[in-house]
């Protein structure tokens, strides 16, 4: 008996530890990599409501993975050319790692109903999706006069175009979120020429303007004209930001001190102020801050800029002025609130025409 019951005992044992070996050869499923995709301003999306600012839209968001080698693309509509994304950090327009800018001609767009479906991939493998609704209207035109009041706005994107950035509404204006190479709102048409842009800025802070990205050697707040959209490049998105009409930048500088206007179009002409008219200035106080763009003879154009502390009288004269010639008639467009490498909020927003101003010295 005792026998057999050892006997037993022994097969049993056998038993159990090739079941213990079988399951220690059993292969351990790794996991996929955890996928976050956040789309900035909601994922059902309105274009031309208002007009057309430029010749593209863009998509704002960001993807965080908890594993490298992460990839992303995009496809629109029923199409299956897959458009890959460039993922930031780029040094430029894409700030934070993980930033994209799906940036979409108009021209390919619908009427009405359009839908982009992005992907986020890993070694073939894609790991997450998201579809993004896009509504496009393509035959508006940009009101001109136009008013933004922040304080009645709820989707930024029902007044503004967003091209880069994360902007933010509060209780005194429009803020970027992330300090860092151009963040850009756009308002108007393709169509606006001979107008003047008025808002205002407060400064909360900025990047030390240094040699290299993402500074430049500049850090500012400006406002350009006569934009058509960035000129298309080699790159995911494009990268080439001229030309245009031209921007007025009024760049910061160590402590504020001697910050100074500057105009130019990036490629044909620039100006900056004299050292006898830089200026100092103080963080956290609202300025006014006004960009005219005007026609002139012979196919010049003039931009006149001036700034000014905005519970104070405006000043009658112009901090500056810069004339652009050119051979041909520049074209007209919209314009452009740009924080550069500053923390700034962008308060109410008034564009008006020219109609019969005199445009020396006014």
């Amino acid at each position: 008996m005792m026998t057999a019951r050892f006997f037993f005992k022994g097969i049993y044992l056998v038993i159990i530890l090739n079941g213990i070996l079988l399951l220690g050869c059993k292969k351990t499923k790794t996991p996929s990599p955890k996928v976050t995709i956040s789309v900035w301003y909601g994922h059902e999306q309105y274009f031309g409501n208002v007009g057309q600012p430029q010749a593209q839209i863009n998509i704002l968001g960001n993807i965080q993975a908890d594993s490298a080698g992460i990839t992303a693309y995009y496809k629109l509509n029923d199409s299956q050319e897959k458009h890959v994304l460039t993922l930031g950090s780029d040094l430029h327009r894409l700030a934070a790692q993980g930033d994209f800018n799906i940036e979409i001609y108009r021209d390919n767009l619908k009427n009405g109903a359009n839908s982009v479906n992005l992907y986020v991939t890993k070694d073939g493998k894609v790991l997450e999706s998201k579809e993004i609704g896009i509504h496009y209207n393509p035959k508006t035109e940009w009101p001109l006069p136009y008013s933004v009041n922040w304080a009645e706005v709820e989707n930024i994107q029902d007044v503004v175009q967003v091209v880069d950035g994360h902007w933010k509404i509060t209780p005194q204006g429009i803020r970027t979120q992330d300090v860092y190479y151009d963040r850009v709102l756009a308002i108007g048409d393709a169509s606006w020429r001979d107008y003047e842009v008025t808002t205002t800025v407060t400064f909360h802070g900025y990047t030390p303007p240094e040699e290299g990205p993402p500074t430049y050697n500049v850090s500012h707040a400006a406002l350009a004209t006569l934009w058509p959209g960035h000129d298309r490049d080699s790159l995911q998105p494009n990268r080439k930001w001229h030309p245009l009409g031209a921007t007025a930048e009024f760049r910061i500088t160590d402590g504020y001190k001697n910050c100074r206007w500057r105009i130019f179009d990036g490629d044909n002409f620039y100006e900056e102020q004299k050292e006898d008219q830089y200026r100092d200035i103080k963080e956290g106080i609202t300025y006014a801050m006004k960009h005219r763009v005007q026609d002139l003879p012979n196919n010049s154009v003039q931009y006149s800029v001036k700034l000014w502390e905005a519970n104070q009288k405006e000043p009658k004269e112009w901090d500056f002025q810069a004339v652009e010639t050119s051979k041909l008639k520049h074209p007209g467009g919209s314009c452009l609130l740009i924080a550069h490498n500053t923390d700034i909020t962008f308060g109410n927003v008034d564009i008006i025409p020219l109609k019969g101003i005199p445009t020396v010295g006014d």
